[in-house]
């Protein structure tokens, strides 16, 4: 049995004879485990401080109830014996689901997999719209402004620091652009996902099954999610210093995602879906450079960098090799959305 899983967080549940606990190496947030018990099967992860707030336990049970109670397919949050949504360990903080079937993937390889994606993720949109409830949650995703200026406040802070010799070609792109790419204040707000990298998708086959990881949705414009799942679907590799948009994803997923929301969106909001890919690809490259100084935030793969460093430094130079692709194809891609 894999032992990182502390006994004392075990012990708060009533989930019977534990079997196997597997380490599960997705996500650069949580540390997440599946557990196979003698009753069933669960997925349990260690939160992010960030990310472990009452408020934000409680959007997540609310958000899984109401899916399930619309027959979308989404994991039932399991609480403790006490009926508490969160088991504590000293600073620790753990939430519990269950395990759904299927696969997931940490790139997106094909075409009918990219139209799947973009399905299941319109039909996503379209079923939590309808959902009344308040979030608790005071965790606010892609304030692009708000991400810029902390890059900026960043950049006054280290300047005297040898770090900004090996960036200084980064910084002037994210500086140059990113400012051109903010969206209107005033766009429509409906409920997003907040994080609809391909990993959070189960697969089973190219069939979309499910959207998991539902622990970051909140009220918000649909461009900045749609910005964010493009990027990610169609970008080559996210570290990769030659990544590139892929016009064939993105054409299969949008499609996907046209026919699964079945006219969420206004004629607005389609107008602005290509520069929500160029602002969210930057926006994470910006966020990528600030932990690159700052070296406090993101996951990071130990056997691939020697440092949390080096890794964002890849995403950040990833990420523009994907934004300056992505330019390229700008008329494209909005023949493809028209």
């Amino acid at each position: 049995m894999n032992q990182k899983v502390p006994r004392s967080i075990l012990r708060q549940y009533n989930i019977g004879t534990i079997l196997e606990i597997k380490p599960i190496s997705i996500g650069l947030i949580h540390k997440t485990f599946s557990i196979k018990t003698d009753k069933d099967q669960y997925i349990i992860q260690r939160l992010h401080p960030i990310l472990s707030s009452q408020g934000t336990a409680q959007d997540f049970f609310n958000v899984t109830r109401f899916l399930n109670l619309l027959n979308f397919s989404s994991p039932i949050c399991i609480k403790t014996k006490q009926g508490k949504i969160l088991a504590e360990n000293k600073k620790e903080k753990w939430r519990l689901q269950t395990k759904l079937p299927g696969k997931t993937f940490d790139r997106l390889t094909n075409v009918p997999m990219a139209k799947e994606a973009g399905r299941i993720y319109g039909q996503f949109h379209l079923a939590i719209d309808k959902a009344e409830f308040k979030f608790h949650s005071t965790l606010v995703l892609h304030e692009s402004k708000k991400v810029y200026r902390h890059f900026c406040d960043v950049l006054k802070k280290i300047k005297p620091s040898p770090l900004m010799n090996d960036v200084r070609r980064e910084i002037e792109i994210i500086k140059k652009e990113f400012p051109n790419y903010f969206l209107p204040s005033d766009l429509p707000k409906h409920v997003i996902h907040g994080d609809p990298k391909i990993s959070n998708i189960l697969f089973s086959g190219s069939k979309a099954l499910a959207v998991i990881d539902l622990d970051t949705c909140q009220r918000q414009n649909l461009l900045v999610e749609l910005g964010d799942a493009f990027r990610s679907w169609c970008g080559k590799c996210e570290d990769d210093p030659h990544n590139t948009f892929s016009l064939s994803l993105f054409r299969a997923s949008w499609d996907g995602y046209k026919n699964g929301s079945n006219g969420l969106m206004t004629k607005r909001e389609i107008n602005l879906v290509s520069k929500s890919i160029g602002l969210i690809t930057l926006e994470l490259a910006c966020r990528f450079l600030s932990d690159y100084f700052e070296d406090c935030y993101f996951g990071w793969d130990d056997k691939k960098y020697p440092s949390r460093r080096a890794h964002n430094l890849a995403r950040c130079c990833g990420q523009l090799a994907e934004f300056q692709d992505f330019k390229r194809k700008i008329e494209e891609i909005n023949n493809i959305i028209k």
